[in-house]
């Protein structure tokens, strides 16, 4: 394992120095398999569930089908990344990844890695934390608007 992530974080363009010093590496993946999906949904989910998929998605296109499959994966981007916080982990999710590269890594079939999150905690030097450079943000006047 240790030699995977060494490996990917060769292809994770600007953040190999992060995954190195991370302690841990959560790449989560899309299924890309259809077929897998729709058995696994009929094991394992309530008839709703299965009855919503097969109502809704599964009449669009593929290439819906598989869009819509990638977006479920950001909902446990963020769960997993409010739990890290809640725990004082920090977190560093990154979606500019080399998938393809991932993947190949990882050995991942009817699967492809969409993005990577490395937890640990703070390095006390790291330029990054909110009191070295603070966040800049718009005021919300300026990006919510009343209806």
């Amino acid at each position: 394992m240790k030699k995977q992530k060494l490996e990917l974080a060769k292809v994770s363009y600007f953040n190999e120095q992060k995954i190195n010093d991370a302690s841990h590496l959560v790449v989560f993946n899309a299924i890309t398999s259809i077929e897998k999906f729709e058995e696994q949904i009929k094991k394992n989910l309530p008839e709703g569930s299965v009855n919503y998929y097969m109502n809704f998605i599964k009449p669009l296109p593929e290439s819906e089908i598989k869009a819509w499959l990638k977006h479920q994966v950001y909902l446990s981007l963020g769960f997993f990344l409010a739990a890290c916080a809640s725990m004082e982990i920090d977190s560093t999710p990154m979606e500019g990844i080399k998938s393809e590269e991932y993947s190949r890594i990882l050995g991942l079939h009817d699967y492809q890695a969409v993005f990577a999150v490395a937890i640990g905690y703070r390095h006390p030097e790291d330029s990054n934390q909110p009191a070295m450079k603070p966040k800049a943000r718009l005021n919300v006047e300026s990006i919510i608007q009343e209806l």
